[in-house]
C-alpha cells in the first residue's frame, strides 16, 4: 500500500512541477521517484522469498503452473511466406528473424592504424578486487531465472562466500590475457509477444537472457569505466546516466521554451530517432572512439574480444526438450534488451 500511495503522489508532483507551480517541487519528485524505485525493489525481493518458498514447499503447483501457460511457443508461426508447424521449425523461424534485426557493423582489426593514434592509458583497468566482487554479488538481483548455464541468480547470491574467490580469479584471468570467456557469450533468447496475431514471427520481442556470472563481470567493468570517465560525458546527455532519464530530460527542455518564450527569443527543436540502434552499433568507429577518450590499448584488445563471436539459442518451451540451439557467428548478443 505505501508503494502504491508513493506513486500516486509521485504522478501528482510530477504535474505540478511540469506546470511550474514550485519549483521546490522538481526536488521533491526526485526524491519521491528514489522511494518509489526502492520501494518497487523491496517489494520485489519479497515477492522473490515467498516464490522461494514457495518452490520448496509445494512443488507440483509451482510446475504445474508453468507447464499451463506455455507463453512462447505458438502452435504455429507464419515468417517470409512460409508457415511452420513443429517446435524446430518454429525455433529457427525465430533464430532467423531475430539474427536479421541485427545489422553486423564493418569488420574491425585491432592490429589496424587506430591504436597509434591513441592518447594515451588514462582510462585503464589493472585489475579486480575482492571487495569488486562482493559488492556486484550482492547487487544481483535475485531471480528465478537462468540462462544457459541453468543456474539462477539466487543461488549464486545464497552460496556466495563459495564462489566470490573462484570469480575473482576467472575476472582477474581474463583482464590478464584480454580475453572475455566464450562460455559467458552465449545468450538465451525467450520470444515475448507483443501484439496482433500471435502467429507472425515479427509479433514478437527477443528478451535476452545472458549468465549471472557474465552479468557480475559486466556490472564490475561498468563501474570501474564509468567512475573514470563520467567527467567526460555531456551534461546534455540523460539516457543510461544514473539519476537522469527521460523525465529529468523533460525538464531541461521545458526550463528552455519557458525561458525562450519569457525572453520572447526563438527555439527550434529537432526530435530523431534511430531504428534498431542497439542493432546496429559499428564498434569498430566505437572502439576507435575509446581509443580516443585515453583508454589503455590492453583494455581496448579486452573489450574487442566482448563485443565479437556471440552467439544466441531461441529458447521456445520451458523444458531443455524442446531447446533449439542456433549458433549467430557475428554479434548477435546486441539483442540484449
Amino acid at each position: 500500500m505505501e508503494t502504491k500511495r508513493l506513486i500516486k503522489r509521485k504522478a501528482t508532483v510530477r504535474k505540478l512541477a511540469l506546470k511550474g507551480v514550485n519549483p521546490d517541487l522538481f526536488d521533491e519528485f526526485k526524491s519521491l521517484r528514489s522511494s518509489v524505485k526502492h520501494n518497487i525493489q523491496k517489494d520485489y525481493d519479497t515477492h522473490l522469498r515467498h516464490m522461494e518458498n514457495y518452490l520448496v514447499s509445494d512443488p507440483r503447483r509451482f510446475w504445474s503452473y508453468f507447464k499451463n501457460k506455455n507463453i512462447n511457443s505458438p502452435d504455429s508461426l507464419f515468417y517470409n511466406n512460409v508457415r511452420y508447424n513443429n517446435d524446430g521449425d518454429i525455433a529457427n523461424a525465430f533464430a532467423d528473424y531475430f539474427s536479421s534485426i541485427f545489422k553486423p557493423s564493418t569488420n574491425f582489426d585491432g592490429n589496424d592504424d587506430c591504436k597509434s593514434d591513441c592518447v594515451g592509458d588514462l582510462v585503464k583497468i589493472e585489475n579486480v578486487t575482492y571487495e569488486d566482487v562482493v559488492l556486484a554479488v550482492s547487487e544481483l538481483k535475485s531471480s528465478l531465472t537462468v540462462g544457459v548455464d541453468n543456474i539462477p541468480s539466487f543461488i549464486i547470491k545464497g552460496c556466495s562466500e563459495f564462489l566470490i574467490y573462484p570469480l575473482l580469479v576467472l575476472f582477474n584471468l581474463s583482464l590478464r590475457t584480454k580475453v572475455f570467456p566464450e562460455a559467458w557469450k552465449q545468450t538465451k533468447i525467450i520470444p515475448v509477444f507483443k501484439k496482433s496475431d500471435a502467429q507472425n514471427c515479427k509479433n514478437y520481442r527477443p528478451i535476452a537472457i545472458l549468465s549471472p556470472f557474465s552479468n557480475i563481470f559486466e556490472s564490475i567493468i561498468h563501474k570501474k569505466l564509468y567512475n573514470q570517465i563520467k567527467n567526460l560525458i555531456s551534461t546534455s546527455q540523460h539516457g543510461f546516466i544514473s539519476k537522469r532519464s527521460t523525465t529529468t530530460n523533460l525538464f531541461c527542455l521545458t526550463d528552455k521554451i519557458i525561458s525562450s518564450f519569457e525572453s520572447g527569443s526563438q527555439l527550434d527543436v529537432i526530435y530523431t530517432d534511430f531504428s534498431k540502434v542497439f542493432d546496429s552499433i559499428n564498434f569498430g568507429i566505437l572502439l576507435k572512439k575509446l581509443q580516443g577518450f585515453g583508454f589503455h590499448v590492453n583494455l581496448i584488445d579486452w573489450l574487442l574480444t566482448y563485443v565479437n563471436d556471440h552467439s544466441m539459442f531461441v529458447l521456445i518451451m520451458l523444458f531443455p526438450m524442446n531447446l533449439q540451439v542456433l549458433p549467430v557467428s557475428h554479434r548477435a548478443l546486441i539483442l540484449d534488451l
